[in-house]
């Protein structure tokens, strides 16, 4: 106990003390033994003193739970200032590999001393449904990539598959009984992902190649959420990721700056809270490059199309679409995607897909090129709940060795000669600002 809330508790007990041993009509001549019965029985009555177990900001500036010293200590958690007007502490817990934890707010970081690192998350109440992982930092080894991004790199045939995938480096989740989030490596600090809790608990596993040279840093906060939290600052269902407030920038996971590229195999929804009196999101472009788009598409010129259509933007399992044969199945879709003003659909189709190098061309747009300034248009939404869905196929197809400016005979996801136009490869992935506007 330190100082501080020593004196503080001495003197209440002898304000209490005072006051028990102050004679009054009745206790005049109340014997010695009475009165120590009487501090007794306080004794008794200050030993009983209770308080919530709130949640708590520790000096490191870390989330905790308030509990007593004995509390803490008993489980495994380490002091970290006061609470609860000094009666309490405020108790940080963290874990280190193959341990587990049945606290809310538990954290986890870096530890590269085996090949394989699993943490196990247990509701601390039947009542928890919902987990939420902070990367406070978070970079391990990138995907796998044939050479690297420079246009003298020539992939061949056999490295498409594997273009995107967590080859030696690898994080994943498990949501027992729920859809498993994606795998995620490379460079993801300042992300975040809500999953299902689970009643088998949930593991967090790092496997490490560390034969292969990278930097590993990771910081994890994982925060506990049951069914009588407040619905107002939860996500809605089959959201990966949760953004509140009206400004901000959204990207894939593994994207870092324009060298980055995004992860294969990767099915999630990215969702917004509709802030007080703002009645759409609106999305521009920072960043964007997913797969080529190919000259043509039965039925219609890709002059008008490319790149914003459900007819070209799609799953490779998609009969009706030509994105088996485009490769044009990496993309991202918002629903009733809209120029400003909203109430104008795009002029060129009814897409709600975006793929290829740009974000959002119309029909004004003169002979297209492949440039960065083309890539400027803004694109709002009014379909609520807010959501983004993101979808990138589980590898890469590389195309003919030579990709010329312009309109392109190759139909694959990517040229074996990786090209840069402006800001977009077309393996990089996206980071696009948001904001939400006025009613």
């Amino acid at each position: 106990m330190n100082r501080y809330r020593f004196d503080k508790v001495l003197g209440i007990i002898i304000a209490f003390s005072f006051i028990s041993l102050s004679p009054g009509k009745e206790d005049f001549n109340t014997t010695t033994s009475t009165n120590s019965g009487r501090i007794s029985k306080f004794l008794n009555l200050f030993s009983v003193i209770r308080f919530s177990n709130e949640p708590c900001i520790g000096n490191n500036g870390r989330n905790g739970t308030c509990y007593t010293e004995k509390q803490c200590r008993d489980k495994g958690g380490v002091e970290s200032g006061s609470c609860a007007g000094g009666f309490g502490v405020c108790c940080v817990f963290s874990i280190g590999c193959g341990e587990t934890t049945i606290e809310n707010t538990t954290y986890v970081s870096t530890d590269t001393s085996s090949s394989e690192c699993i943490y196990t998350i247990c509701r601390c109440n039947e009542k928890v449904n919902l987990l939420r992982l902070d990367f406070t930092e978070f970079e391990i080894a990138s995907p796998f990539e044939c050479g690297g991004s420079t246009a003298t790199v020539t992939c061949t045939t056999n490295d498409g598959p594997k273009h995107g995938d967590c080859y030696y480096d690898s994080f994943t989740v498990s949501t027992p009984g729920s859809v498993t989030p994606p795998t995620i490596c490379g460079y993801n600090t300042g992300q975040h992902m809500y999953v299902d809790s689970s009643s088998q608990c949930n593991k967090l596993t790092f496997l490490l190649d560390l034969s292969t040279s990278s930097t590993r840093n990771w910081q994890i906060k994982i925060t506990q959420y049951d069914e009588h939290d407040d619905s107002r600052y939860l996500p809605p269902p089959d959201c990966l990721q949760w953004n509140t407030g009206t400004l901000g920038t959204v990207q894939n996971f593994n994207f870092k700056d324009s060298s980055s590229i995004h992860l294969s195999s990767q099915r999630y929804s990215i969702c917004w809270r509709r802030e007080r009196n703002r009645c759409s999101l609106c999305f521009s472009i920072g960043y964007f490059g997913m797969s080529n788009v190919p000259s043509s598409v039965s039925g219609s010129s890709w002059t008008r199309k490319a790149g914003f259509t459900d007819q070209i933007c799609g799953d490779q399992d998609t009969p009706v679409a030509n994105a088996g044969t485009s490769g044009a199945n990496d993309y991202i879709e918002i629903d009733q995607a809209a120029e400003p003003p909203i109430s104008n659909r795009f002029e060129n189709g009814d897409g709600n897909r975006f793929c290829g190098r740009w974000f959002g061309i119309s029909t004004s747009a003169p002979s297209y090129q492949y440039s960065a300034t083309n890539a400027a248009k803004t694109i709002c939404t009014t379909a609520y709940p807010f959501r983004m869905r993101v979808r990138f196929s589980d590898g890469e197809t590389f195309g003919s060795p030579v990709c010329g400016n312009g309109r392109t005979s190759d139909i694959s996801d990517e040229c074996s000669a990786f090209r840069l136009y402006g800001k977009r490869k077309g393996t990089l992935g996206f980071q696009l600002v948001w904001w939400q506007t006025d009613c």
